[in-house]
């Protein structure tokens, strides 16, 4: 009898042993390598102002108007000049044939690196923001947005004439765009919308919850998680928007589809 106390003594005692280092051992960290090669050169004489990331490359924008792509080992494979002044964001299709690039001059391109396709516009203002169609480089999906003072809708027409159309404004600079599918999220001074661009209805809008905070200094980001999935990071807050279909019988007026907010 006392041996088999013993023995559940003792395993007990294993047990939270093994429990307690299982609680003890550190997080996994982030591994990371620093890209050298062709950005260790451009830092030497110039600095990163904004990068974005594609399967196959990535494409970092400088102070000085540049725009190069790298491979992963950071070696330069092209490089573009495309204003003497900083710029602003980058945007690539899903496909990584198309680019967009908006500067604080307020100049916007979006071209082909593949192809002669190109658009320019000069505007009076920085353009902070630019998001092409993630499917652009199909023949029905010629669209892009343009931020500033203003979110503007650039389509190209079957006469091949860009025409522009304003989604949004009267609130406060455009701080910030995300699209995917036919959702555009974007965030100005007093929180956060999601455009439908297939129905051209907007079907949210997610207020600023802490409106104590400088927008410029607590900038809104976005993530979609998938095609119907907007994750908001704000300020202390994370909010999970989940776009819904609305049933036939309840739209009436109202757009055919709605989001449902969750927080973490």
């Amino acid at each position: 009898m006392a041996e088999a106390e013993e023995q559940e003594t003792g395993s007990l005692e294993e047990s939270t042993d093994e429990s307690e280092e299982g609680e003890s051992e550190e997080e996994p960290r982030l591994k990371y390598e620093r890209l050298s090669n062709g950005v260790t050169e451009i830092l030497q004489k110039d600095a990163a102002s904004c990068m974005t990331v594609q399967d196959k490359f990535l494409a970092l924008g400088t102070h000085y108007g540049k725009v190069y792509l790298l491979d992963v080992q950071g070696n330069i494979t092209q490089k573009f000049d495309i204003s003497p002044v900083k710029i602003n964001q980058i945007s690539l299709d899903e496909s990584g044939e198309h680019m967009g690039v908006c500067s604080e001059d307020g100049k916007v391109q979006v071209f082909g690196l593949y192809s002669g396709e190109e658009f320019h516009e000069t505007f009076d203002c920085p353009i902070k923001i630019v998001a092409v169609h993630p499917h652009f480089v199909r023949s029905s999906c010629k669209q892009f947005v343009t931020g500033g003072k203003k979110l503007l809708l650039f389509e190209r027409s079957w006469m091949s004439r860009w025409k522009s159309s304003v989604l949004h404004e009267g609130e406060g600079n455009i701080r910030s765009v995300k699209w995917r599918g036919h959702l555009i999220a974007w965030a100005n001074n007093m929180g956060v919308k999601i455009f439908d661009i297939a129905s051209k209805q907007r079907i949210t809008n997610v207020p600023r919850d802490d409106v104590s905070l400088r927008p410029d200094m607590y900038p809104c980001s976005l993530c979609w998680k998938d095609s119907v999935t907007l994750i908001i990071g704000w300020g202390t807050s994370v909010k999970i928007c989940s776009v819904k279909e609305r049933h036939a019988s309840e739209m009436r007026d109202l757009p055919n589809r709605y989001v449902e907010i969750g927080m973490l």
